[in-house]
């Protein structure tokens, strides 16, 4: 393991203080604030509960300091934040009865196993009144090994390229194209991510894992766009296999209000349905799912209504993440 991050280390094309990034490296502030982009205030229900507070802001202002290439945030961020994906509706769109079935199948056949950790890619807008967003991309992979050790690497993407990986899957993981190490956590083994959420074992049935989520995102076993939100954040901790690939797609087909959207090819080039989902107020959904195996491969969540107040505007991305393993 040591082994790994010392390369890694040496892979990192930025070292902190030079080259284009002229960063510094983050303080525990910044780095607990880039650890928490994909949660959610789950007690507040508009598009305000992605707005920071004053200090937040300041300390993601940092953050976002670092992810710039050239010496204007404003020209760096904005070329960074991604528009959103684009849904095509045709004949040959499979719907998501279908999904399920195939998903099942798939499950009967080989029911596999789920493995703890992954490997994402996700955006987020941090707001404040009156000033443009600012996005603040990353990466991260989560690896754990059988006596319990593990690690978690975190690295900003290019803003000059959203959506191209910057973490290649080894053996050894590596950065590659432009990025800067963020934070690497080392986990000595017994720990096998005790320490995050959904750190047990998931459950076999999709009512089980619905009741499992809610363990640790209260409301998934009742509300929508919370149970989506737990998906998410499941999906961030660990890798399904078959079995529950499977549970999660007959979750997805219990909400009411989900609708077909049409093929999406996603910002990883891959090929997939999505499926939209409308909260109320102020956020849309779109989850892409691989037609297949029922796998899902992204989750993009875009303002419903303007806001002019916080600059966004209907359409716009609030927060995306790409689940590449």
């Amino acid at each position: 393991m040591t082994d790994e991050l010392d390369l890694l280390r040496e892979a990192n094309p930025v070292s902190a203080g030079t080259g284009p990034w002229r960063d510094r490296p983050l303080d525990a502030r910044a780095e607990l604030l880039l650890r928490r982009l994909p949660s959610r205030d789950r007690g507040r229900r508009t598009v305000r509960r992605v707005i920071w507070s004053l200090e937040a802001v300041a300390a993601a202002t940092v953050l976002a300091l670092a992810l710039t290439v050239s010496g204007t945030p404003s020209s760096a961020v904005a070329a960074s934040r991604p528009v959103p994906l684009v849904a095509h509706a045709s004949r040959a769109d499979v719907s998501l009865a279908e999904i399920v079935r195939r998903a099942r199948t798939a499950a009967a056949e080989s029911p596999g196993k789920s493995e703890r950790g992954s490997h994402v890619q996700s955006w987020a807008l941090s707001m404040k009144s009156g000033e443009d967003p600012v996005t603040l991309p990353r990466e991260s992979l989560t690896k754990w090994n059988a006596d319990g050790s593990g690690f978690t690497l975190e690295v900003a993407t290019d803003p000059r390229h959203p959506g191209r990986p910057v973490i290649e899957d080894g053996p050894p993981p590596r950065t590659v194209h432009e990025g800067k190490v963020l934070s690497e956590v080392r986990y000595p083994p017994g720990i096998n991510g005790a320490n995050q959420s959904y750190f047990e074992d998931p459950p076999a049935g999709a009512s089980a894992l619905r009741e499992y989520l809610a363990v640790w995102s209260p409301g998934a076993d009742r509300d929508p766009e919370e149970l989506l939100s737990a998906i998410g954040s499941f999906r961030s901790v660990w890798t399904p296999g078959p079995r529950h690939r499977a549970d999660i797609v007959t979750l997805l087909s219990g909400i009411e209000g989900l609708r077909p959207a049409g093929r999406v090819t996603d910002r990883l080039g891959r090929e997939g349905q999505g499926f939209r989902f409308t909260s109320t107020p102020g956020a849309r959904y779109l989850i892409v799912l691989d037609p297949d195996d029922g796998g899902v491969l992204d989750i993009e969540e875009t303002f419903s209504q303007d806001d002019p107040e916080y600059r966004v505007k209907a359409g716009d991305v609030m927060s995306y993440t790409a689940y590449i393993s």
